[in-house]
């Protein structure tokens, strides 16, 4: 797992491809599967989706997409909100997150 701001984003040339900074050395390093970021996340948002989709997919033996889908539509259906004041029901805080690889 990636736990930082936008790891599914490319090496900082201009025109980069997607993937190809940060998440490109895990995957040569050996990783099959990623759960990246698009953009800056909410740590409190990141925190909860990462650990709930963990303790989906090992817990429910969902699959790890299945398991993050959850944990996203848990997070919208919580209404309290963070510091900024921005609801969790809102796209910026659950949106960023998606799983590349291959999903065991």
């Amino acid at each position: 797992i990636l736990s930082a701001c936008n790891t599914a984003a490319g090496d900082g040339d201009a025109g980069a491809e997607g993937l190809s900074g940060l998440a490109r050395a895990f995957f040569y390093a050996g990783a099959d599967t990623l759960l990246v970021s698009n953009w800056q996340v909410q740590d409190r948002a990141a925190e909860r989706l990462t650990t709930s989709a963990i303790r989906f997919a090992d817990s429910e033996g969902l699959p790890r997409a299945t398991a993050l889908q959850r944990a996203m539509t848990d997070l919208m259906n919580d209404t309290s909100r963070d510091k900024s004041y921005i609801s969790n029901a809102h796209p910026a805080t659950w949106a960023p997150f998606m799983f590349v690889g291959v999903d065991q």
